[in-house]
């Protein structure tokens, strides 16, 4: 018997299996209960998250001849026919490889037709933001006034590329990521029912590495699989090619007392166990992320989306820095991994920003507690050293996820903060720079309330007024320079660090 993909056999069938999605599962229940079903949806978030699998449901629920407090019965004709995509009157498109403007105009020419089989024509398009501009107007046509027996579901992960003419005619769900929790438990689950040996911390891992994403998580069960049914944080890490968790924390121990040879012999050894060094500086990056917010008073491992043993390390070498060295840190981490992305060599790069680190004249010693005595001359010193350092180029803006959170619970900024998910921004002479895509940039420009809210968002976020710009008017400052990248290498060479340049 052919194998089964886990993520094919243990995706949901009922509202009730849906993981993690219980304000969007109950509305649904709802309309099916009441029978006053909405004729266009738009379910929109990252991957990985259910917007597919519900919308499937929601076509069998509202179909099914036996359906229970909305929930389709599985055992009726329309639901197992819906099921096994044998009733025609369920049709799944996908948007990224059928987005022309003939393909939406071959489903528009069969929704005038009653349905065959079930009560409603059910039309599920995934990743519709793939549309042409062409398709979209197509679409719009009919979702303004649609037939009563057609009901379309959209699905999107990123919806700031839907138009607005759109948005406005679909009822919108948006499904959030999966905790580390939920993911977790629902990977134990999965292994009892087959029969594997999985331990909690490494479900736990493997949650981590699908950042929210269930059906990724299962993929990289199944991965893992490969090694046997016997599954550990070992398995996880070498399948998958990460580091592991005492790995990352001793190089981050190097990095933070500064002993060079150290982190660059720990480099060395992950690289010879396989390690991606692009992956390993990504993780640096989210490690020293997970530092800073670790320091924050009542910091939690929720706050960190980390396993709650994992935050207790991550804790206790939190309190051996302070602020400035992990701001330091990201951004050394951070210009590293965009040179490695321009064509950089991974190792070089990588060298270069622990290099860097152990040499920085910031002092990675935690700051005392609670009230401290008014700072002497040569303190007062260190704190302009400090300021001087991170004035030399922009830092990433460590509040400013924290900054889009509190958008999103604003009311009326919806829109606004849909924009600005998956932004990033940088702090540089007292500015914070945001990089985003040019539709938010757009609607920044020409809506001035829009700019206020961000600027109030940031104060709220780190306590401090900030003007805001473009990352753009700033990209240069990150541009690495050659002589520089040069002599950091030379330095590397006369501290009798072996360097080898490959092609």
């Amino acid at each position: 018997m052919a194998h089964i993909a886990l993520y094919r056999k243990y995706r949901p069938k009922t509202f009730s299996e849906v993981i993690g999605q219980k304000i969007v599962v109950e509305s649904l229940k709802n309309q099916v209960s009441s029978g006053k079903i909405g004729h266009a949806f738009l379910f929109t978030g990252t991957r990985g998250t259910g917007k597919t699998s519900c919308a499937k449901i929601f076509a069998k629920a509202i179909n099914c001849q036996h359906n229970h407090n909305g929930e389709p019965c599985l055992e009726c004709d329309v639901c197992k026919g819906i099921e096994n995509e044998s009733v025609y009157d369920v049709t799944e498109m996908d948007a990224a490889s059928n987005n022309s403007v003939e393909d939406i105009r071959d489903i528009l020419s069969e929704v005038m037709y009653l349905p065959v089989m079930a009560k409603y024509k059910v039309y599920i398009i995934d990743e519709v933001h793939m549309l042409s501009t062409a398709a979209f107007n197509a679409l719009l046509k009919t979702l303004e006034e649609p037939p009563a027996h057609v009901v379309f579901i959209l699905a999107t992960t990123e919806l700031h590329k839907v138009p607005a003419t759109i948005l406005s005619r679909c009822q919108r769900y948006d499904f959030n990521k999966l905790s580390i929790e939920e993911i977790g438990e629902a990977l134990m689950y999965i292994a009892d029912c087959e029969d594997i040996q999985l331990s909690m911390s490494a479900a736990k891992t493997i949650a981590s590495l699908a950042d929210g994403a269930m059906r990724d998580a299962t993929s990289i069960l199944d991965t893992c699989l490969s090694r046997g049914n016997v599954i550990n944080d070992d398995v996880v890490a070498d399948v998958v090619g990460i580091s592991k968790q005492e790995e990352i924390l001793h190089l981050a121990d190097c990095i933070i007392i500064k002993d060079l040879t150290g982190a660059l012999q720990q480099i060395l050894l992950l690289e010879q166990k396989s390690v991606d060094i692009k992956r390993l500086c990504e993780e640096l990056i989210t490690h020293f992320r997970n530092l800073l917010l670790a320091n924050l008073p009542k910091s939690t491992y929720q706050l960190l989306n980390v396993a709650e043993e994992r935050y207790e390390a991550i804790k206790k070498q939190a309190e051996t820095t302070n602020f400035a060295f992990i701001q330091t840190a990201l951004a050394q981490f951070t210009n590293a991994f965009d040179s490695i992305a321009k064509g950089q060599n991974p190792k070089i790069s990588l060298d270069i920003a622990i290099y860097n680190l152990c040499n920085t004249q910031i002092m990675p010693v935690a700051v005392a507690p609670a009230v401290q005595e008014a700072p002497q001359p040569k303190q007062q010193q260190t704190t302009a050293a400090v300021q001087a350092v991170e004035e030399e180029k922009p830092i990433p803006f460590a509040q400013w996820f924290d900054a889009i959170d509190i958008v999103g619970t604003i009311d009326g900024e919806k829109p606004l903060y849909s924009l600005l998910k998956g932004s990033h921004a940088y702090l540089y002479k007292n500015v914070v720079y945001i990089e985003g895509h040019e539709a938010l940039n757009d609607y920044l420009r020409g809506n001035k309330n829009a700019a206020a809210v961000v600027k109030g968002a940031i104060e709220k976020a780190c306590g401090k007024k900030h003007n805001i710009g473009g990352y753009k008017n700033i990209a240069d400052k990150f541009a690495p320079k050659k002589t520089d990248e040069l002599a950091e290498i030379l330095s590397l060479r006369n501290s009798g660090v072996e360097v080898t340049i490959k092609d």
